[in-house]
Order: C-alpha cells, then structure tokens, then sequence
C-alpha cells in the first residue's frame, strides 16, 4: 500500500489555542500580492490575490479517462477481481438487492444500472425480481426528483426503488455483533438484504477520513444499516491517533466489512474517477480485493504531494460541499497540509447548512478534543441519545482547530454554526487572504481546490 498523509502529532498532548491575530499594517505585504488564485465554489469560483509564495496548489495527476465506460464495465463484470464472473454467481429467479449511494455522491449509477439491469435480465432475472435500495447511512431521504436524477429515467420507471431510512427501526433487523479487536459492532440491517438471494453494492473510490477510502463495504455499513452500527464503526474511527484518511487498513473499515460480510455482500462494482469527474476505471467482484484494486488507483488519482506543510493553507471542500457534514472532508485535507499554530481559509457554499438528522452535533462541535476523545469512550455504542456518529465528526473539527485558526467563506453556514466550529466567518476569500496576511505576513500559502477527495502525502 502508499503511504497514508503524514503529519507528526501526539494525541495525548493537545496543542494550545491559538492566539488572536496580531495585525499589521498591510503596506507590508500588499506589494508582494502578485498571483491571482481561484477554487471551486458553488455555481461560481472564489478568488483572491496572494503573494507569490505558493508551495503547492493541490494539482493531482492528469490521469486520461476510459475510452468506453459500457465496454470497461462489462469487462469487470464478466472478469472480476477475486471472485467469478457474476453470471456464474446467480442463477435465474434470484431475488437480486441493488444498493445505490444517495446524491452526496456522484458515482455515475445513471449509467451503471442500464448495463447491469440488461445483464441481469440476460441472466434470467427479470424486472420483478431485481430491487434498488438507495443507501444513504444517516443522511437525508433523498426527493424523488434526486432519486430520478440519480438512476435515470428508464430506471426510475422500470425497477422497484425503496429508500433506507435509519431512523425507521421497524424496518431493521438485529443480527448480532462483529467483533474489531475490543470493539463490538452491533449488526442492525435494512430487512431487505435479508429477503434478497444476492447482493450488488454499487460506489465509487476516493480518500475518505474513517474508511480510508471510500466503496467497497461502505455501501452497507453505514449505506443501510441502523444507528448503533455506524455508531460502533465512526466511534472505531474517531478514537484512532491519528485520522485516518488514505490508511485502508483501519479499525473503522475492517468493521465496515465484517458487517458486509455478515449480510453477504455478494459482488460490488466500483467506480474510480479523475479530477475532472471523468471514470479512468471500473472495478467490480469481491467487496475486499476489488476495492483494494479500485483504492491503489484512487490513491495516485487523487495524490496531492506536499513539500511541506503551509503557514496558510487554502482548501475549497469541493466535491463535497452540500452541507459541512460533507464539507469537512476539507477542513480535514487541509489538517495534513497546514502548519501548527497556522491559518486554514475554509471555502464551502453549504446551500444545505450544518447537518441532517443529528440534532447533537452543535453539542459535540462545542467540546475539545480531550473532553470528545473522553466522552466517547465512555459511551455505549448502542445509546443513540449520544449520537456517536455527530462525535466522531466533531472531534475531528476539534482536532483541526486546535492546531490551526479556522477561517471560513460560507454563506450556507450561519454565524451561530461558525461560531460552534469555532470558525471566523468572512464575505469573500480575498478578505479572509488578506487578514490571514495581516497576521502572517512571509507565511507560505498552499491551495488545495479539490479538498473534498484529495489526499495530500507530505514529502
């Protein structure tokens, strides 16, 4: 394997706060601001005038698309990675559960299921006996129009979709635990992978800060599986030394995959895309060795080497940017790449806010790292007044923030959700340049636009 994003820190031994900003007059640096920079943002890019002292500007490798996505997809179908084809897996009248990720994603599903629904048809499967269940975790239920927009119309009209809703208890069932080392992980499943004969989980490949990386078994644990279960695999995640985005091999996705293997995931097919959204592969097969397969190449697609760390780094949460609980992939990106005691200028619309369904985020989002790292151990996973899934998000946010000041452009969040991040808001970027400027006036500057799926490697 690569190696995972390296930045020395003992846990045990929390920085302190930062101090205020100490200003200067901005005659001392305003002649050195000579590079116009612009990152994602919504419907139009954020930009701003920096000094020309930018040690890296997130640029990930120029990897050329597939030249014919239906023709690679059916080539990993029919020659999979450490199983046999699928046809030889099924046999004519299986009840067939397709799982779908929800529209926080952008797995290209529309354009998956037509081959796949095709092949299954050809496998003697009709339409009756084929199923779509989304797999959302604890997001929101998506809109009919997002499920449409999602599958495609065709699909839409012609297969049975059904939505998972973690909060519905009446529709899971309890099948025990799994067990990661001292963990327990109670299994609570969507009854629909029950009832099925076989199992398809559809996803895509990128860094991702509990998993690794995501697809693979991510599409059960936490795609349709209830409370406890996601609680018991991110509170694995958030007790870890270090976050673990791009070490595949962690407590969090080993829980992930005992639970699918649980359940029988029987196959998965597996995007991996560039940084301009275009698919440069297809892995399909066994839920563990084709991801690992689909990771190796996420791991140099989405590569963002780094010389040093920056006094100031400037990360655009995009891809992922529809609420923070998506856009703190970002904040996170920039954790490996800033400075101790340096300045991160967060860049996130949020058009949806803070968060879905977890009113206890806000109440974790206000403790420290101590006090998150200690409540955490103390609580059952099970006990879903906790909300260990909002904890293991807030102590990653305490992680980042006591090392670095936190400066955000959002006008998605409001200013009571900046100030529980612990966030300083600002209109513009250029605004919040120039007063990181004022407070750090030779700071070196790194950029990393594509915050939400990047994985930075320090040199």
């Amino acid at each position: 394997m690569g190696p995972a994003p390296i930045l020395t820190r003992a846990p045990a031994s929390l920085p302190a706060q930062n101090k205020p900003f100490e200003m200067v007059p901005a005659m001392q640096f305003e002649a050195q601001i000579n590079r116009k920079i612009t990152v994602p943002y919504g419907d139009e890019p954020a930009e701003a005038k920096v000094p020309d002292r930018v040690i890296f500007d997130g640029a990930m490798e120029d990897v050329k698309p597939l030249k014919s996505f239906d023709r690679a997809l059916m080539d990993a179908i029919c020659g999979p990675t450490g199983c046999q084809p699928l046809d030889s897996l099924l046999s004519a009248g299986n009840r067939v559960l397709i799982l779908i990720e929800d529209n926080t994603r952008n797995t290209p599903v529309d354009r998956i299921l037509p081959v796949l629904i095709d092949y299954l048809y050809g496998c003697g499967i009709d339409a009756q006996h084929i199923e779509i269940l989304t797999a959302p975790g604890t997001h929101r239920i998506m809109t009919n129009s997002e499920v449409m927009e999602k599958v495609g119309q065709r699909i839409f009209a012609e297969i049975k979709i059904t939505q998972h809703d973690f909060s519905d208890t009446s529709s899971l069932a309890d099948l025990g635990d799994v067990w990661v080392g001292n963990c327990r992980i109670p299994v609570c499943i969507n009854k629909k992978a029950l009832e099925a004969d076989f199992i398809i989980g559809l996803g895509n490949i990128v860094p991702h800060c509990d998993a690794g990386f995501s697809g693979g078994a991510k599409i059960v644990q936490p795609g349709i599986c209830g409370y406890a279960t996601t609680a018991a695999t991110h509170a694995a995640a958030a007790l870890l030394d270090e976050i673990p985005l791009g070490a595949v091999e962690n407590p969090c996705r080993m829980g992930m995959e005992r639970v699918a293997a649980k359940i029988g995931l029987g196959f998965i097919i597996n995007t991996v895309m560039n940084h301009k959204n275009e698919v440069i592969a297809v892995v399909a097969g066994d839920f563990i060795a084709a991801h690992r397969k689909g990771a190796e190449i996420a791991r140099a697609a989405f590569g963002v080497r780094i010389p040093e760390p920056a006094d100031i780094v400037i990360v655009s949460s995009y891809p992922a940017d529809i609420d923070y609980w998506q856009a703190e992939k970002g904040i996170i990106s920039a954790y490996f790449a800033v400075k101790k005691s340096g300045i991160i200028i967060f860049v996130s619309p949020c058009p949806e806010g803070l968060a879905h369904n977890h009113p206890k985020f806000r109440q974790w989002l206000s403790l420290s790292y101590r006090q998150c790292f200690e409540r955490i151990e103390a609580c059952a996973v099970d006990d879903e007044t906790a909300d260990l899934v909002s904890a293991d998000l807030a102590i990653c946010n305490s992680r980042v923030r006591e090392k670095a000041t936190i400066l955000a452009v959002s006008h998605g969040l409001a200013q009571t959700d900046m100030q529980i991040l612990g966030y300083r808001p600002f209109s513009t970027l250029q605004d919040a340049v120039d007063v990181a400027l004022s407070s750090i006036p030779s700071a070196t500057i790194g950029i990393l636009p594509r915050g939400g799926d990047c994985l930075p490697i320090v040199s």
